[in-house]
């Protein structure tokens, strides 16, 4: 049983332990994940250099697994690459997920190997959830600043929908996301302390406001759902939960991890965050 204690690390094949979760009867209210890409990455295994009808298939299998594994009003964010995350987002609709938003992961300190086109600032996550009109997102807590303050010196004037002039006014909070995330890969002597041998670790920065955004919060504010990553590489969503829940919140996180190296990494990372 992996449920026993439902916040941690576990070592194992997520494809395996996602049907024991379902056996389990287990539900999840965010499953946040950046998965092999498929583009012959070294993890320390080969789930990373599938054929490609061999890979469609397993990410339609995933997806079967991960419509089980949400709570009614949970969501999926699954990374990808723009190669394969059209595969990816059919497996998400035959799987009877509801599409919201194809979200990009934007940076502008990567590198390209390549001059043979041009180099590569993105990557792409889906958002799909169970309910086709009852999920979480939580506008506030992800808010911008404005870009500039010259439009909020005066009353902005335009015209509803059933013809009457309405005043738009700034929410004092600031402006709203959008769907394209701007934080830096974990590149140079600026995240040398964060960053590990792990070939694709995201920065924290980016999950941590992933969780604020999509994770359910209880009465008093507090952000007190239960997470899911099944593959959990160096820790890096257990590292964010862990933070939030250090500043007063609740998360209850899994995250499942096929290399012992990574798990070992993982598990100083967030053994690190008491110290």
């Amino acid at each position: 049983m992996i449920t026993s204690n439902l916040t941690g690390v576990v070592c194992g094949n997520s494809d395996v332990l996602l049907d024991q979760l379902i056996d389990e009867g287990v539900h999840f209210d965010l499953i946040l994940t950046d998965p092999p890409y498929n583009i012959n990455k070294d993890f320390g295994n080969k789930s990373d250099c599938l054929p490609l009808d061999e890979f469609i298939a397993i990410t339609a299998e995933r997806m079967a697994k991960i419509k089980k594994l949400l709570e009614p009003q949970g969501s999926v964010l699954w990374f990808g690459i723009h190669d394969y995350i059209g595969f990816v987002q059919v497996a998400m609709y035959n799987a009877g997920l509801h599409y919201r938003r194809m979200n990009i992961w934007h940076y502008e300190n990567g590198f390209s190997r390549s001059k043979k086109g041009p180099a590569t600032h993105y990557e792409p996550f889906l958002w799909f959830s169970n309910n086709p009109k009852k999920w979480t997102y939580n506008v506030d807590d992800v808010r911008m600043p404005y870009k500039s303050t010259e439009r909020l010196k005066s009353p902005v004037k335009y015209k509803a929908a059933d013809g009457t002039t309405k005043i738009w006014q700034p929410n004092p909070k600031g402006a709203m996301r959008g769907d394209v995330w701007d934080f830096p890969t974990l590149a140079g002597k600026r995240f040398e302390k964060e960053k590990t041998p792990h070939p694709t670790q995201k920065p924290e920065s980016l999950i941590m406001e992933l969780i604020k955004a999509f994770c359910p919060k209880d009465g008093e504010g507090h952000y007190n759902g239960t997470i899911l990553d099944p593959f959990h590489g160096s820790g890096t969503l257990g590292v964010c939960c862990e933070k939030l829940n250090a500043e007063g919140h609740h998360i209850k996180w899994l995250g499942i991890e096929l290399e012992q190296q990574w798990c070992d990494i993982a598990e100083q990372r967030i053994a690190d965050i008491e110290k």
